[in-house]
């Protein structure tokens, strides 16, 4: 199976067990990881810090700033992930439940 037929509850999975069989779940509590998905949060904001809008669309970032900003993004999952699997969250219904809130909240106009 390639990365991008992976689907959310197999990658929930994923760091499911990576973080148990490194014994880190002790230490994986719900405070630990909301705190460092912010951190990473903030690792990947530092790539966009003192740059104008116009230098980040697509294609207009270097390969190699491209990579780490990739990175960056997998590690505020992986630790998001590790928050739903702590809470017992899952994170697919989540995201459904909240665009049907949004949908509901911000409807779309009639172009009639």
């Amino acid at each position: 199976m390639s990365a991008s037929e992976m689907t959310l509850a197999r990658l929930q999975r994923m760091v499911h067990d990576f973080t148990e069989a490194r014994g880190w779940t002790p230490a994986h509590d719900p405070k630990n990881l909301a705190m460092s998905v912010a951190i990473e949060a903030a690792e990947l904001m530092e790539h966009f810090q003192w740059g104008e809008r116009s230098d980040y669309g697509k294609g207009l970032i270097a390969p190699d700033n491209l990579e780490e900003i990739r990175l960056e993004v997998a590690d505020i999952m992986i630790y998001l992930l590790s928050f739903c699997n702590a809470l017992g969250i899952d994170p697919a219904r989540s995201i459904v439940d909240k665009v049907l809130i949004n949908e509901r909240r911000w409807p779309v106009e009639s172009q009639s």
